[in-house]
């Protein structure tokens, strides 16, 4: 059974540490009690019920939900959600002005300072979980059925093979006549973990 203070001191302590870092949280209470984060494209908090206590993220419908137990665990996702969304408002800012005025009419001193401040949100973001030991959630649908069926000597190719191998989920290997992609141990890590937490409908 998860202690109910602690829940409750993890997350105000959450909220402190994403407001040092310039992320604007915000801890509300719904109105059975629980307390949840909302940042416009996501939100996620505190739930109860037949079940027990839990953390929840949700994205759009309430039906498309992680869920875990573990506050390490729903700390990584919230933060990593919110660089992502940091790093779209970064594009969008950038694809606006491309739009608006063609790629070679160079970007207002105050858009850019605006797309490069959400970008280095982003980054700030990330730093924070980078190596806090909570496996890849793989988002892309794509990617994780290609990962799971991965045979040890497919070979990824394309836009694919170059971000999953920069993710750290496949090494390229050499093996006489043979090139192949093997799955590194974060890979299967991330395999796991994202079949243990995939309530969500994976995008």
């Amino acid at each position: 059974m998860l202690d109910l203070e602690q829940l409750f001191a993890d997350l105000h302590r959450l909220e402190s540490e994403l407001n040092e870092m310039g992320a604007e949280a915000v801890l509300d209470e719904r109105d059975d009690g629980m307390p949840e984060f909302h940042f416009g494209e996501f939100g996620g908090g505190l739930e109860y019920d037949k079940k027990g206590f839990r953390f929840t993220i949700w994205a759009g419908e309430k039906d498309n939900v992680f869920e875990t137990v573990f506050y390490k665990e729903f700390r990584h996702e919230l933060i990593r959600r919110l660089a992502n969304q940091y790093e779209r408002k970064a594009e969008d800012v950038r694809d606006g002005w491309k739009k608006l005025s063609g790629d070679d009419t160079p970007m207002p001193d105050n858009l850019v300072k605006k797309a490069d401040g959400y970008s280095s949100q982003a980054e700030k973001l990330r730093d924070a979980i980078k190596d806090d030991g909570v496996p890849v959630f793989i988002d892309d649908f794509a990617d994780f059925k290609l990962l799971r069926q991965h045979d040890p000597y497919d070979l990824l190719t394309g836009a694919t093979g170059d971000r999953l191998r920069k993710m750290g989920l496949v090494e390229r290997k050499y093996n006489r006549d043979q090139v192949f992609d093997e799955l590194t141990d974060k890979g299967r890590a991330a395999i796991e973990y994202t079949e243990r937490t995939m309530g969500i409908s994976l995008k």
